[in-house]
């Protein structure tokens, strides 16, 4: 079984790649997303039980947490964005291993994990292919202030807590660029799904 990593920095439309790939319908592809994975812990008792005692109550919306909140509290201190990773990182690794066995055990020709933060977690997910997808560091710019309302302050936060775009490229196996349409980033997926039917 191949397996794959998909990374790259905010904004730069690892989501769409994420999806083409769903799209193409690839024999015995599974797929994890780490996103869905963390989506899902913050909605678990135990971890917001460790959340709240780490940052209060105020950030928590009927049982669940407010990512909203988090965002905007959380994220943008380092001290803090540290210690809510120390907490939710370790349950997602977890999961992602037990899925990658299980698509082993279970024949599967592909397993392709969406890992936000790769590299700034110390590549402690080993693969056969990291593809990283990029963007200018304006049209990341742009796009985190248009499609998600973000102040030009409040997006710089976000973008330097993580590894600069280039410096992931550089590591990379297969860098896929994205700053045009989505005609164009489906095309690159397309080639990417060549590579698998040639290799």
């Amino acid at each position: 079984m191949n397996s794959w990593i998909l990374t790259g920095g905010v904004a730069t439309g690892k989501s769409s790649v994420w999806r083409t790939l769903g799209n193409l319908e690839i024999v015995g592809l599974q797929r994890f997303s780490c996103d869905d994975a963390a989506a899902a812990a913050l909605q678990s008792a135990g971890v917001i039980a460790q959340l709240s005692e780490a940052f209060g109550p105020c950030g928590w919306d009927g049982g669940a947490v407010d990512r909203a909140w988090i965002r905007a509290n959380v994220l943008p201190v380092p001290e803090k964005r540290a210690r809510l990773e120390a907490i939710v990182h370790p349950i997602v690794f977890a999961e992602l291993e037990a899925a990658r066995v299980a698509a082993e055990r279970g024949g599967a020709n592909l397993f392709v994990a969406e890992v936000p933060l790769h590299y700034e977690t110390g590549a402690s997910v080993s693969a056969d292919l990291i593809i990283v997808v990029a963007a200018s560091l304006s049209v990341q710019v742009r796009r985190m202030m248009e499609n998600r309302g973000l102040d030009e302050q409040s997006v710089h936060s976000f973008l330097d807590a993580q590894w600069p775009i280039e410096a992931k490229a550089e590591r990379a196996d297969v860098v896929i660029w994205n700053d045009g349409d989505i005609s164009a980033l489906e095309a690159q997926v397309s080639q990417l799904s060549t590579y698998l039917r040639q290799s």
